[in-house]
């Protein structure tokens, strides 16, 4: 406004950029807030997952799935085994495949050897799982595995 004094005009500025500031500093405090409370699920959640390893209450829930393929021919593998490696630490999960070579395994999320085998195949080793700060407690990975026939083509 024109008729207005130096005195009077400072003020307005003033507010002005007080609320623009005090806008920004309580979207980084909420910020700030928010990452926190992610921290302390997170943690909690690793405890938690520790402490059922450390009781064997461990419950599956991560999941592998996939097909499962003969390496030469390309077919599905019917009726396929997967299960976790039984020398790696407990709780071993397993499931079966269906007639066209589909599994789906729940199992745990840190990382260990899960095995593949089916009559007439050899068995094959494939690791899964996440480093523990890649991981949330939950998740999925597609792992398509081809088997080696146990005999040699005639």
């Amino acid at each position: 406004m024109p008729g207005r004094e130096f005195w009077e005009e400072e003020p307005e500025d003033e507010k002005r950029l007080f609320r623009k500031h005090a806008f920004r500093l309580s979207l980084v405090f909420l910020a700030f807030c928010a990452l926190v409370l992610f921290a302390f699920w997170w943690a909690g959640s690793a405890v938690k997952f520790v402490a059922s390893r450390v009781t064997a209450s461990t419950r599956p829930t991560y999941k592998v799935w996939g097909q499962v393929t003969d390496a030469r021919t390309g077919a599905p593998v019917a009726w396929v085994n997967v299960y976790d490696d039984p020398a790696g630490h407990p709780p071993h999960f397993a499931a079966a495949g269906g007639a066209d070579g589909r599994y789906e395994l729940m199992t745990i999320a840190e990382p260990h050897t899960v095995i593949f085998s089916a009559l007439g195949y050899r068995p094959k080793k494939v690791k899964v799982g996440k480093v523990w700060w890649q991981w949330l407690p939950a998740g999925s990975e597609r792992v398509d595995v081809r088997l080696e026939p146990d005999r040699p083509p005639d």
